[in-house]
């Protein structure tokens, strides 16, 4: 079917042009092309991401932000999510400057919504899962993107569940032609000069850099693609291979990230488990703990002769990986043939190697439980110095491993998705067909060393003879006591193990896509499309651990790992339609309708369906487009959502609200939590402030369910001036989510709710919430086991504008992308609406928020004869350190207690063309701007700095690349 006008042409390009918004030189490509339509043109047809509808004419009713794929090189991003997580769409985060407790690779989430609630595909198609049961968009090679389409609402219709947020697709350039080298240099720049935090380091008495660190945090890439046409152009193909390598950045070359500084307090801080070893001291008789009088100091050191009253900390920052090295492979290739229209069979293949590795503070004890005989001749007069009476001491063991060294994680993955099929016409009509079966896998093999195994500790600090703790192989005295370690010792301490991650991915889709021969009568002749089919696809994850890192004996993991095996099937069924319902000239152009419905039978989830209807309207000759549109979203629990075994670990967010001398909470709201009033205000807060909770897997999981709304036009007011806005809303029922750490004491202190959940270890007469080990039971926790109880609410407006003039020898090119926030609400349970905030504008640690109302990037970019100039604007603006309620917070974190101002980072560019040879050199950052200093709270991604920020400074960039 062959449509030869140049108003549908206009129609297409405006149509795009409403979905591009605000990444150098793209809305304006479009716009060029609607205006230099003078003539008829034969067009294919084409799909739209968030559409299986092949159109020549339909114009897209939902918003779609693209990113060219010469801005990589423009902007110095050797992998694609250094670019895309720029988007004002998508939430800030940088993965390689993420250490503990990463996902290990990078992630794409939209709306503050998490990456499991984002679909990322390739050319319209899902990738395998990683370890962690998100998207990696790592096997994506950069040098072979054509553009990136970010659609905005969901589209569980059209693609099937997890499009909840949005989408992002990576449109791959399957027609390229010729061969295409690339070589890259990259590295950050720093002048360390932050004279308040180089005087905390002075106070403690720590080393810091001063001065220029020169480059660091080096990067090296290299590129090939080879591409071409055989045949008599029946027949194409193309193939790639990049490399990419960066190296690891201390936390200790930055002054402001090379001390653990107190959250609440201009002081260098850190760990309490430290060096020398710290002794908490009780007495214990009759098989149970004696407690000391209130506000009894029981912490205790050795001095070199003695035990004194003491509480070390040790500064655990310079070691840690700011910047994690990385190392990257990808390789891939795409084919066709068309043996006739009927019948064209192609593949795709793609595949990544990376190392990816980690490293953090040494192990240690990290509070260790040992009941001790006072006459130990081991203990020296430890019984004497501290008081205690009875014939026994309960001792609590902190030490770190600073004999021994660092703990690191080595992790390998390897990753592929290949997919076969076959497409062509059916006979002589305007239908197609597509029928694909897609197969991917990863692998993820992580190897720890230096870690202490829990059931060493006791053995070797009482001698690797004592008949209770006993011994093992190779024992020898770990003599904290005296602080005399030696290296075998510690090394006879310390275990190696293994993780393995296995995820697979299967997909069989067959559709049908054509026009079904008749239209409405006021659609000028135009069909309706239809597009309908199947897909079936199989999941399964696959963990082995070693026997230690099961049972929970690594002191430094924060848990036990434990295996899971399980798999799950969909069957969707789905229909799409296209409906043009009026197509004529003057002021109101035309009018479109898509509809849309999927039927899915899952295996762990059940039955639901989804469904769309979307509306978009074209005026003054193609000038201007409104849009509109819905989506009945879901997405179903992942396999570890419902089947990781449940077992107690360190939270990523949350303190203890009635630990320290002073908290905020009566002694009577603490009873509630477990607290006795003999104990309030005793209770040990953690140095790191880092809590135990109950997590895991719930079998009863039901599917979320999500309606997305979005509203928008698009105008050309001017030529080469395209503006577009566009309103979102996205509102999930039944999240699954956990009631939150903070809010499970609030709602029990406060209104005497959820209090079975807190768990407090009243052994040590502490009644704390984390000292002891993950996998002793007794340890103090708060059950936050997920369930379908959260309400989420996001909404806000994304604005694009675009212009573009000739000046002087040259063509200027400006664009702007930019989001407000008007709602990004969380409700953790849907009974309680006390338990609901609303972030927008705020940066806390208490509820996590950290959500700008407006953040944009803008553009220019000056393009004449062989050369072109750009200047790069990156927004994000101010956020108030408040409650969520509008109060001041009480004992907050003192940094940034009048909030985090706005972040304005200017990026500057240039190219050179020699012949086939291009040259392209630039700085992002150019001022050098710190990321915003948060110190040692909940708030911070990595060091003391809030994430999602440039983290590093300045960061040089350099490529030459050849074109044949």
């Amino acid at each position: 079917m062959s449509l030869k006008t140049n108003k549908l042409r206009d129609a297409i390009a405006i149509a795009l042009i409403a979905g591009a918004t605000g990444m150098a030189g793209t809305s304006t490509a479009f716009a060029q092309e609607a205006q230099g339509s003078t003539t008829a043109t034969d067009l294919d047809t084409i799909t739209v991401t968030g559409s299986r509808i092949k159109s020549q004419t339909f114009t897209a009713s939902s918003p779609i932000t693209e990113i060219s794929g010469e801005e990589f090189t423009t902007y110095g991003a050797t992998t694609v999510e250094d670019l895309v997580n720029q988007s004002p769409q998508i939430d800030l985060s940088f993965d390689n400057f993420e250490n503990n407790g990463s996902f290990g690779h990078a992630t794409i989430s939209m709306r503050g919504l998490g990456p499991q609630r984002t679909l990322t595909l390739v050319n319209g198609r899902r990738l395998p899962a990683s370890r962690n049961e998100v998207t990696d968009p790592s096997i994506v090679p950069a040098a072979l993107i054509r553009r990136v389409d970010i659609l905005s609402g969901g589209a569980s219709a059209v693609y099937g569940a997890d499009a909840v947020a949005g989408v992002v697709n990576f449109v791959l350039d399957d027609k390229f032609e010729g061969a295409s080298f690339n070589l890259g240099y990259s590295a950050y720049q720093h002048n360390n000069d932050n004279r308040a935090i180089q005087a905390l380091n002075e106070e403690s008495g720590f080393d810091y850099p001063t001065g220029n660190s020169g480059f660091d945090g080096i990067s090296r890439n290299a590129e090939v693609v080879l591409g071409g046409s055989f045949a008599d152009n029946r027949g194409h193909a193309v193939g790639w291979l990049t490399w990419r390598e960066n190296e690891a950045l201390f936390q200790g070359q930055r002054d402001y990230s090379s001390c653990a500084v107190y959250f609440d307090a201009p002081v260098c801080g850190g760990s309490g488990t430290a060096d020398p070893g710290r002794f908490l001291v009780n007495q214990f008789a009759n098989g149970a703990v004696v407690p000391w009088p209130q506000g009894t100091d029981n912490n205790f050191v050795y001095n070199g002769s003695g035990y004194e009253n003491g509480f070390p900390l040790y500064n655990y920052a310079p070691i840690n990986f700011y910047q994690r090295p990385d190392k990257r492979v990808t390789a891939g290739f795409m084919g066709s043939f068309e043996i006739n229209e009927h019948f064209e069979p192609y593949i795709e293949a793609l595949f990544l190697e990376r190392s990816s590795d980690q490293q953090i503070a040494e192990s240690g004890a990290f509070g260790v439980p040992v009941n001790v005989a006072c006459d130990n001749p081991l203990i020296g007069t430890l019984c004497a110095d501290t008081g205690v009476t009875t014939p026994q001491a309960r001792v609590t063991l902190y030490k770190r491993n600073v004999e021994g060294g660092p703990r690191i994680h080595l992790s390998d993955d390897t990753s592929h998705r290949i997919t076969t099929g076959v497409r062509g016409a059916f006979f002589d009509s305007s239908w197609t067909y597509d029928v694909s079966l897609l197969s991917g896998k990863t692998k993820t093999i992580d190897i720890g060393k230096n870690d202490f195994l829990n059931s060493r500790i006791a053995a070797a600090a009482l001698g690797c003879t004592d008949p209770v703790y006993g011994t093992f192989a190779g024992c020898t005295l770990y003599d904290i006591w005296n602080n005399n370690i030696s290296q075998e010792a510690a090394d006879a301490m310390a275990g190696t193990s293994f993780s393995i991650y296995k995820t697979s991915y299967r997909a069989f889709s067959a559709e049908a896509n054509g026009y079904l021969g008749f239209g409405f009568p006021t659609a000028d002749g135009e069909e309706i499309g239809l597009a309908f089919g199947m897909e079936r696809r199989d999941y399964s994850y696959e963990t082995e651990y070693d026997g230690d890192s099961a049972a929970g004996n690594f002191a430094g993991a924060g848990a036990a790992n434990l295996p899971v095996n399980a798999s799950n099937t969909v069957n969707d069924f789905f229909l799409e339609a296209a409906l043009p319902i009026y197509v004529g000239t003057g002021a109101f152009n035309r009018l479109d309708a898509s509809l849309g419905y999927r039927y899915s039978d899952d295996d762990t989830s059940g039955n639901y369906d989804t469904y769309k209807l979307g509306l978009s309207s074209s005026f003054l000759d193609n000038k201007l487009l409104v849009r509109a549109g819905y989506n009945r979203a879901v997405r179903a629990p992942s396999l570890n959502d419902l089947y990781y075994p449940q077992r107690i670990a360190l939270n990523t967010g949350g303190t203890d609200l009635c630990a320290g001398p002073n908290p905020s909470y009566t002694a009577e709201q603490c009873a509630r939590t477990g607290v006795p009033l003999s104990v309030y205000g005793n209770v040990p807060s953690n140095p790191a402030n880092q809590y135990n909770n109950i997590t895991g897997g719930n079998p009863s999981l039901a599917p979320e369910v999500a309606d997305t709304y979005t509203v928008g036009f698009a105008i050309e007011p001017i030529e080469d001036l395209n503006l577009s806005l566009d309103w979102y809303s996205v509102e999930i029922e039944g999240a699954i989510a956990g009631i939150g750490y903070n809010t499970i004491q609030i709602l029990c202190m406060e209104q005497g709710l959820y209090c079975d959940r807190i768990n407090r270890d009243a052994r040590s007469g502490d009644y704390d919430l984390w000292i002891g080990q993950a996998s002793d039971p007794g340890t103090g926790n708060i059950n936050n086991l997920q369930d379908n109880i959260g309400i989420f609410k996001r909404s806000g407006l994304d604005l694009a504008a675009s212009y573009a003039m000739t000046v002087g020898p040259g063509r200027l090119t400006t664009t702007l992308g930019g989001n407000y926030v008007l709602k990004d609400y969380t409700q953790t349970l849907d009974s309680e609406p006390s338990t609901g905030f609303d972030c927008k504008g705020l940066v806390n640690d208490t509820y996590g928020c950290q959500t700008p109302k407006w953040r944009h990037v803008a553009a220019a970019r000056y393009s004449w004869d062989r050369y072109a100039l750009g200047l790069r604007w990156r927004y994000v603006g101010e956020m108030d350190y408040k409650d969520v309620d509008g109060s001041t917070i009480q004992d907050g974190v003192i940094w940034i207690e009048n909030g985090v101002p706005s972040y304005s980072y200017l990026d500057l560019n240039g190219s050179v063309n020699f012949g086939p040879a291009v040259i392209s050199l630039g700085v992002n950052n150019v001022l050098d701007k710190e990321p915003p200093f948060v110190g040692d709270s909940g708030l911070a991604a990595n060091a003391n700095a809030l994430g999602g920020y440039d983290q590093a400074g300045r960061y040089f960039f350099g490529s030459v690349s050849l074109k044949f």
